[in-house]
Protein backbone atom coordinates (compact mmCIF):
# COMPACT_ATOMS: atom_id res chain seq x y z
CA UNK A 1 0.00 0.00 0.00
CA UNK A 2 1.21 3.39 -0.68
CA UNK A 3 -0.15 6.96 0.13
CA UNK A 4 -1.86 9.19 -2.09
CA UNK A 5 -2.81 13.03 -1.40
CA UNK A 6 -4.29 14.61 -3.87
CA UNK A 7 -5.94 18.52 -3.92
CA UNK A 8 -5.62 21.56 -1.40
CA UNK A 9 -6.88 22.02 1.64
CA UNK A 10 -8.42 25.08 3.07
CA UNK A 11 -7.68 26.07 6.97
CA UNK A 12 -8.74 29.21 8.61
CA UNK A 13 -7.44 30.68 11.63
CA UNK A 14 -9.00 30.40 14.44
CA UNK A 15 -8.29 34.25 15.96
CA UNK A 16 -8.54 35.94 12.99
CA UNK A 17 -10.44 33.81 10.25
CA UNK A 18 -7.87 33.97 7.44
CA UNK A 19 -8.00 31.30 5.30
CA UNK A 20 -4.99 29.73 3.85
CA UNK A 21 -4.41 27.22 1.53
CA UNK A 22 -1.79 24.20 2.10
CA UNK A 23 -1.47 22.33 -1.22
CA UNK A 24 -0.95 18.41 -1.34
CA UNK A 25 3.31 18.72 -2.56
CA UNK A 26 3.63 20.31 0.68
CA UNK A 27 3.36 17.42 2.46
CA UNK A 28 5.70 14.08 2.52
CA UNK A 29 4.54 11.07 4.23
CA UNK A 30 6.80 8.80 5.70
CA UNK A 31 5.79 5.26 7.39
CA UNK A 32 6.45 6.37 11.38
CA UNK A 33 6.08 3.43 13.16
CA UNK A 34 3.91 0.40 13.33
CA UNK A 35 2.56 -1.86 16.34
CA UNK A 36 1.18 -5.31 16.75
CA UNK A 37 -2.29 -5.98 17.08
CA UNK A 38 -5.31 -8.43 17.50
CA UNK A 39 -5.14 -9.26 13.39
CA UNK A 40 -1.20 -8.71 12.99
CA UNK A 41 0.86 -5.54 12.21
CA UNK A 42 -0.83 -1.84 12.34
CA UNK A 43 1.62 0.57 10.59
CA UNK A 44 1.41 4.09 10.92
CA UNK A 45 1.79 6.90 8.04
CA UNK A 46 2.14 10.36 8.89
CA UNK A 47 2.98 14.12 7.58
CA UNK A 48 3.62 17.16 9.22
CA UNK A 49 4.17 20.71 8.65
CA UNK A 50 5.02 23.74 10.34
CA UNK A 51 2.92 26.41 9.11
CA UNK A 52 4.25 30.19 10.02
CA UNK A 53 0.62 31.35 10.93
CA UNK A 54 -1.27 28.08 11.85
CA UNK A 55 1.47 26.21 13.81
CA UNK A 56 2.01 22.12 13.20
CA UNK A 57 -0.34 20.85 11.43
CA UNK A 58 -0.56 16.43 10.63
CA UNK A 59 -1.99 14.02 8.80
CA UNK A 60 -2.62 10.34 9.77
CA UNK A 61 -3.17 7.78 8.35
CA UNK A 62 -3.30 3.65 9.56
CA UNK A 63 -3.18 0.67 7.64
CA UNK A 64 -4.83 -2.22 9.27
CA UNK A 65 -4.56 -5.01 9.16
CA UNK A 66 -2.38 -5.06 6.14
CA UNK A 67 -4.06 -4.47 3.17
CA UNK A 68 -6.92 -1.96 4.36
CA UNK A 69 -7.07 1.51 5.30
CA UNK A 70 -8.40 1.66 8.40
CA UNK A 71 -8.54 5.10 10.05
CA UNK A 72 -7.43 8.54 9.12
CA UNK A 73 -7.02 11.49 10.81
CA UNK A 74 -6.52 15.39 10.22
CA UNK A 75 -5.31 17.54 13.19
CA UNK A 76 -4.92 21.34 12.52
CA UNK A 77 -5.33 22.14 16.21
CA UNK A 78 -7.02 24.97 17.26
CA UNK A 79 -7.96 25.70 13.80
CA UNK A 80 -11.31 24.81 11.22
CA UNK A 81 -10.42 22.73 8.47
CA UNK A 82 -12.61 24.44 5.68
CA UNK A 83 -11.67 21.31 2.97
CA UNK A 84 -9.49 18.93 3.41
CA UNK A 85 -6.89 16.77 0.98
CA UNK A 86 -8.41 14.08 -0.74
CA UNK A 87 -5.87 11.87 0.48
CA UNK A 88 -5.59 7.81 2.22
CA UNK A 89 -4.28 4.29 1.03
CA UNK A 90 -4.09 2.52 -2.29
CA UNK A 91 -2.34 -0.61 -3.94
CA UNK A 92 0.98 0.25 -5.95
CA UNK A 93 1.64 -1.26 -8.96
CA UNK A 94 5.26 -2.45 -9.93
CA UNK A 95 6.32 -1.37 -13.53
CA UNK A 96 5.90 -4.06 -15.93
CA UNK A 97 9.24 -6.45 -16.14
CA UNK A 98 11.16 -4.25 -13.99
CA UNK A 99 13.94 -6.22 -11.71
CA UNK A 100 13.65 -9.57 -13.63
CA UNK A 101 17.48 -9.10 -14.79
CA UNK A 102 18.16 -8.39 -11.28
CA UNK A 103 20.71 -11.42 -10.08
CA UNK A 104 19.84 -11.54 -5.82
CA UNK A 105 23.50 -11.79 -4.44
CA UNK A 106 24.45 -15.29 -2.98
CA UNK A 107 25.52 -13.46 0.44
CA UNK A 108 23.77 -10.48 1.42
CA UNK A 109 24.62 -10.52 5.06
CA UNK A 110 28.53 -10.28 3.77
CA UNK A 111 27.99 -7.65 1.63
CA UNK A 112 26.15 -5.59 4.46
CA UNK A 113 29.09 -6.51 6.78
CA UNK A 114 31.65 -5.36 4.10
CA UNK A 115 29.21 -2.27 3.87
CA UNK A 116 29.18 -1.58 7.74
CA UNK A 117 33.27 -2.05 7.71
CA UNK A 118 34.02 0.36 4.85
CA UNK A 119 31.39 2.74 5.89
CA UNK A 120 33.52 2.49 9.96
CA UNK A 121 36.42 2.67 8.70
CA UNK A 122 35.75 6.03 6.46
CA UNK A 123 33.98 7.86 9.14
CA UNK A 124 36.66 7.14 11.55
CA UNK A 125 39.88 7.99 9.37
CA UNK A 126 37.37 11.20 7.90
CA UNK A 127 34.41 11.75 9.99
CA UNK A 128 34.10 14.69 12.30
CA UNK A 129 32.54 15.86 15.71
CA UNK A 130 30.17 18.59 13.55
CA UNK A 131 26.65 17.05 13.44
CA UNK A 132 26.53 18.93 10.27
CA UNK A 133 29.37 17.02 8.63
CA UNK A 134 28.35 16.09 5.23
CA UNK A 135 30.49 12.95 5.37
CA UNK A 136 29.29 12.18 8.80
CA UNK A 137 25.44 12.39 6.46
CA UNK A 138 26.81 10.34 4.00
CA UNK A 139 27.47 7.56 5.58
CA UNK A 140 24.79 7.42 7.97
CA UNK A 141 22.48 7.59 4.62
CA UNK A 142 24.55 4.55 3.48
CA UNK A 143 24.06 2.35 6.41
CA UNK A 144 19.92 2.61 6.41
CA UNK A 145 20.55 2.21 2.55
CA UNK A 146 22.50 -0.81 3.27
CA UNK A 147 20.12 -2.39 5.55
CA UNK A 148 17.09 -2.07 3.04
CA UNK A 149 19.36 -3.88 0.90
CA UNK A 150 19.94 -6.83 3.00
CA UNK A 151 16.23 -6.95 4.33
CA UNK A 152 15.21 -7.08 0.14
CA UNK A 153 17.50 -9.29 -0.77
CA UNK A 154 17.81 -11.91 1.79
CA UNK A 155 14.10 -12.08 1.52
CA UNK A 156 13.67 -12.42 -2.51
CA UNK A 157 16.55 -14.96 -2.23
CA UNK A 158 14.72 -16.92 0.64
CA UNK A 159 11.49 -17.31 -1.38
CA UNK A 160 13.01 -17.73 -4.11
CA UNK A 161 14.55 -20.97 -2.74
CA UNK A 162 12.13 -22.07 -1.08
CA UNK A 163 8.33 -23.20 -2.78
CA UNK A 164 6.57 -23.08 0.66
CA UNK A 165 7.72 -19.55 1.49
CA UNK A 166 6.23 -18.50 -2.02
CA UNK A 167 3.09 -20.41 -1.41
CA UNK A 168 2.48 -18.66 1.78
CA UNK A 169 3.13 -15.41 -0.04
CA UNK A 170 0.92 -16.06 -2.65
CA UNK A 171 -2.02 -16.94 0.21
CA UNK A 172 -1.59 -14.41 2.60
CA UNK A 173 -0.13 -11.47 1.30
CA UNK A 174 -3.09 -9.56 -0.04
CA UNK A 175 -1.38 -7.76 -3.35
CA UNK A 176 -0.19 -11.57 -4.60
CA UNK A 177 -3.23 -13.07 -3.86
CA UNK A 178 -5.60 -10.84 -5.32
CA UNK A 179 -3.51 -11.79 -8.85
CA UNK A 180 -5.17 -13.73 -11.39
CA UNK A 181 -4.25 -15.54 -14.40
CA UNK A 182 -5.80 -17.12 -17.38
CA UNK A 183 -4.68 -20.34 -18.51
CA UNK A 184 -3.71 -18.74 -21.93
CA UNK A 185 -1.28 -16.75 -19.98
CA UNK A 186 0.08 -19.90 -17.51
CA UNK A 187 0.77 -22.17 -20.69
CA UNK A 188 2.60 -19.42 -22.60
CA UNK A 189 4.83 -18.66 -19.71
CA UNK A 190 5.58 -21.66 -17.23
CA UNK A 191 7.52 -18.89 -14.76
CA UNK A 192 4.39 -16.59 -14.76
CA UNK A 193 4.22 -16.83 -10.95
CA UNK A 194 7.65 -16.89 -10.09
CA UNK A 195 8.11 -13.63 -12.07
CA UNK A 196 4.97 -11.59 -10.88
CA UNK A 197 6.35 -12.94 -6.76
CA UNK A 198 9.90 -11.26 -8.15
CA UNK A 199 8.24 -7.92 -9.43
CA UNK A 200 6.30 -7.46 -6.22
CA UNK A 201 9.13 -8.25 -3.89
CA UNK A 202 11.51 -5.72 -5.50
CA UNK A 203 8.57 -3.46 -5.68
CA UNK A 204 8.54 -3.24 -1.64
CA UNK A 205 10.12 0.12 0.21
CA UNK A 206 12.34 -1.67 2.41
CA UNK A 207 12.54 1.14 5.08
CA UNK A 208 8.91 0.35 5.62
CA UNK A 209 9.73 -1.55 8.57
CA UNK A 210 6.33 -2.49 9.19
CA UNK A 211 5.41 -4.04 6.03
CA UNK A 212 8.82 -5.98 5.64
CA UNK A 213 7.71 -7.22 9.38
CA UNK A 214 4.68 -8.66 7.98
CA UNK A 215 6.40 -9.89 4.67
CA UNK A 216 9.24 -11.84 6.46
CA UNK A 217 6.46 -13.41 8.84
CA UNK A 218 4.46 -14.88 5.99
CA UNK A 219 7.17 -16.30 4.26
CA UNK A 220 10.28 -16.49 6.96
CA UNK A 221 7.92 -17.28 9.84
CA UNK A 222 10.68 -14.38 11.29
CA UNK A 223 9.40 -11.12 13.48
CA UNK A 224 12.15 -8.87 12.64
CA UNK A 225 10.55 -5.97 14.75
CA UNK A 226 10.98 -8.02 18.06
CA UNK A 227 14.66 -8.12 16.85
CA UNK A 228 15.08 -4.95 17.25
CA UNK A 229 17.02 -3.81 20.28
CA UNK A 230 15.74 -0.58 19.56
CA UNK A 231 12.92 -0.03 17.56
CA UNK A 232 12.33 3.77 17.93
CA UNK A 233 15.20 4.36 17.24
CA UNK A 234 15.65 2.15 14.18
CA UNK A 235 12.35 4.35 12.82
CA UNK A 236 14.09 7.24 13.49
CA UNK A 237 16.78 6.43 11.81
CA UNK A 238 14.96 5.44 8.76
CA UNK A 239 13.08 9.22 8.69
CA UNK A 240 16.69 10.98 8.95
CA UNK A 241 17.89 8.98 5.93
CA UNK A 242 14.68 10.78 4.67
CA UNK A 243 16.23 14.32 5.18
CA UNK A 244 20.13 13.44 4.28
CA UNK A 245 18.84 12.02 0.56
CA UNK A 246 15.84 14.22 -0.35
CA UNK A 247 16.71 17.21 1.68
CA UNK A 248 20.55 17.23 1.72
CA UNK A 249 20.40 17.18 5.39
CA UNK A 250 17.66 19.38 6.37
CA UNK A 251 13.68 19.09 7.98
CA UNK A 252 10.82 19.55 6.20
CA UNK A 253 10.62 22.61 7.62
CA UNK A 254 13.79 24.03 6.30
CA UNK A 255 15.75 23.95 9.52
CA UNK A 256 19.41 22.48 8.84
CA UNK A 257 20.16 18.79 10.88
CA UNK A 258 22.98 19.03 13.37
CA UNK A 259 22.58 15.19 15.06
CA UNK A 260 24.89 13.28 12.75
CA UNK A 261 28.05 13.61 15.19
CA UNK A 262 30.38 10.82 14.83
CA UNK A 263 29.21 9.41 17.54
CA UNK A 264 25.67 9.23 16.39
CA UNK A 265 26.50 7.97 13.28
CA UNK A 266 28.77 5.08 14.99
CA UNK A 267 25.63 4.47 16.92
CA UNK A 268 23.50 3.81 14.71
CA UNK A 269 25.72 1.87 12.83
CA UNK A 270 25.84 -0.69 15.73
CA UNK A 271 22.35 -0.46 15.99
CA UNK A 272 21.85 -1.67 12.52
CA UNK A 273 24.61 -4.20 12.46
CA UNK A 274 22.90 -6.16 15.66
CA UNK A 275 19.77 -5.82 13.99
CA UNK A 276 20.84 -7.45 10.70
CA UNK A 277 22.79 -10.33 12.85
CA UNK A 278 20.01 -10.88 14.71
CA UNK A 279 17.57 -11.73 11.48
CA UNK A 280 20.57 -13.31 9.68
CA UNK A 281 20.35 -15.87 12.72
CA UNK A 282 16.79 -16.35 12.90
CA UNK A 283 16.30 -16.62 9.39
CA UNK A 284 19.38 -19.11 9.10
CA UNK A 285 17.50 -21.16 11.84
CA UNK A 286 14.16 -20.83 9.79
CA UNK A 287 15.99 -22.29 6.97
CA UNK A 288 17.67 -25.63 8.70
CA UNK A 289 14.45 -26.55 10.37
CA UNK A 290 13.10 -26.56 6.43
CA UNK A 291 15.80 -28.88 5.57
Amino acid sequence: MEVYCKGTARIRHKKTGEIYDIENDELDWDAVGGDERQMGSEIHYEAMIEHPDLGDLSWGLWEYPIGIENYRETNAGPHEVIRDFDYGLERSEPEPDEWLDYTVPDDPFTIFMDSYHHTGDLLADHGKDNGGHLLNRMVFSHQVTALEAYLGDTLLKEVMADTGAMQRLIDQDDDLAKEKFTLAEISKEAGLVERKVREHLRSILYHNLAKVDVLYNIALGVRILTLAGDKKSLFKAVLLRHDCVHRNGFDKDGNELKVFTKAFVQNTADLIKAFVEDIEKAVRAQSAGRL
